[in-house]
C-alpha cells in the first residue's frame, strides 16, 4: 500500500487528478471524495510540529498542543463533517490516544498569556478555587503545559495515527493505495507530507491562470480574489513564487489541461512513473471533466484573457 497526496493551490483542478485515482479498483479514498485537512490547515499536525521542533518555546508548545485538540474536535463536530459522515466517530478516541504518546513531560499551568485570554468567569473561577478552596495549582485544570517528545517518536507517532484514522473506513484494504486531497501544502510539498511516512507519492497539480480565475469568479471563492482580476494577478504572482517545484525526482507535476486533453496517453504516462497498472479498471467520469476543461474561454471576456495572458504568461 502506497500513499498519494494530490495537492493544488485551489481552483487547480487537484480534485479532479484525485478522482481519476480513487475510481481505480486498486484505489480507496478513506474520505468520501473529500479533502484531507488534518495535516495542513492552521492548528494541524504540520503546525503542531513546527511550534514543537522548528520554534520551540515552552508557552508555544502548549499553546499549539491545545488548539490542536480543539481544532480535531471542530472539525469532527463540524456541520461538514456532519453533513458527509468524513471522519468515523472512533476519530476522537484515536486522537486522545495520540496526544497521549507525543508528550514526554506534562503539568497543569497558567502563563500570563494564557490567564490574560481567560473570560472574566474563568478568572473568578479560577481564584475561588485556588484561593478560596484552597485548592493547589496542580489540582486546578488549565492549560496543559507539555514538553514534546523526540522528533523521531512524534513523526512515528504520526504515521502510525494517520494510519489508524485510514482503517476506520470499513472498506479499508491494505492491499489498496490510499489517495488523499490536499493532505498536504502546496508549497512545501516534501516537508509537508512527511508525517505520512516514506511510502509516499506527491502529485501537485497546476492549471492555467485563466481557468482558476473563472472558477473563483463562478464560485464567488471566500478564500480567493475571484472579484477583481488585477488582483488575482498580483495575488497568483505573489503564491507561485513560494511554489517549490524544485525536487522533480520527489513528485510529479501534472498540468491540469494537458493530462485531461490528452488523457490516453497522459494516464499511461503518469502510471508509468508512478509504477501502476494503467489498465487496471476504473469508473472515472472523463466526459464530465472535459466539459469543464476550458469553460473559462466562453464565460471570460477577451479582456480578462488578454489581461492574465500578459501578465501571467509564463503560467499559462
Amino acid at each position: 500500500m502506497k500513499i498519494f497526496i494530490i495537492l493544488g493551490s485551489g481552483n487547480s483542478g487537484a480534485g479532479a487528478i484525485h478522482d481519476y485515482l480513487a475510481s481505480r479498483e486498486d484505489f480507496l479514498c478513506p474520505f468520501k471524495g473529500k479533502e484531507f485537512r488534518l495535516v495542513n490547515d492552521p492548528d494541524g499536525i504540520d503546525d503542531l510540529f513546527n511550534a514543537f521542533y522548528n520554534y520551540f518555546s515552552i508557552n508555544l508548545t502548549a499553546d499549539k498542543f491545545e488548539r490542536f485538540n480543539k481544532f480535531t474536535k471542530n472539525i469532527y463536530y463540524s456541520n461538514y463533517n456532519i453533513k458527509y459522515k468524513i471522519l468515523d466517530k472512533k476519530f476522537l478516541v484515536l486522537t486522545k490516544n495520540f496526544m497521549k504518546k507525543i508528550i514526554q513531560i506534562e503539568y497543569n499551568g497558567s502563563p500570563r498569556f494564557f490567564f490574560d485570554k481567560m473570560s472574566l468567569f474563568n478568572k473568578v473561577n479560577f481564584y475561588l478555587k485556588r484561593f478560596l478552596l484552597g485548592k493547589s495549582s496542580k489540582n486546578i485544570e488549565l492549560l496543559k503545559m507539555i514538553i514534546p517528545v523526540n522528533q523521531e517518536d512524534f513523526l512515528n507517532e504520526c504515521e502510525k495515527y494517520l494510519y489508524e484514522i485510514f482503517k476506520l473506513n470499513n472498506e479499508f484494504d491494505k492491499k489498496k493505495n490510499i489517495v488523499l486531497e490536499q493532505g498536504g501544502n502546496f508549497f512545501k510539498p516534501i516537508e509537508s507530507t512527511k508525517y505520512y511516512g516514506s511510502n509516499r507519492e506527491i502529485i501537485l497539480v497546476t492549471r492555467d491562470p485563466k481557468a482558476i480565475f473563472w472558477s473563483m469568479k463562478r464560485r464567488q471563492s471566500l478564500a480567493y480574489p475571484g472579484h477583481d482580476i488585477e488582483l488575482f494577478v498580483k495575488w497568483y504572482r505573489a503564491i507561485m513564487k513560494n511554489a517549490n517545484f524544485n525536487e522533480e525526482n520527489k513528485i510529479t507535476h501534472i498540468k491540469y489541461e494537458n493530462f485531461f486533453s490528452d488523457f490516453s496517453n497522459q494516464k499511461k504516462i503518469l502510471c508509468t512513473k508512478l509504477n501502476l497498472d494503467p489498465d487496471i479498471k476504473d469508473n472515472f467520469n472523463l466526459e464530465f471533466t472535459k466539459k469543464n476543461l476550458f469553460k473559462f474561454e466562453k464565460n471570460l471576456s477577451d479582456s480578462e484573457k488578454e489581461f492574465i495572458n500578459d501578465h501571467l504568461k509564463e503560467y499559462v
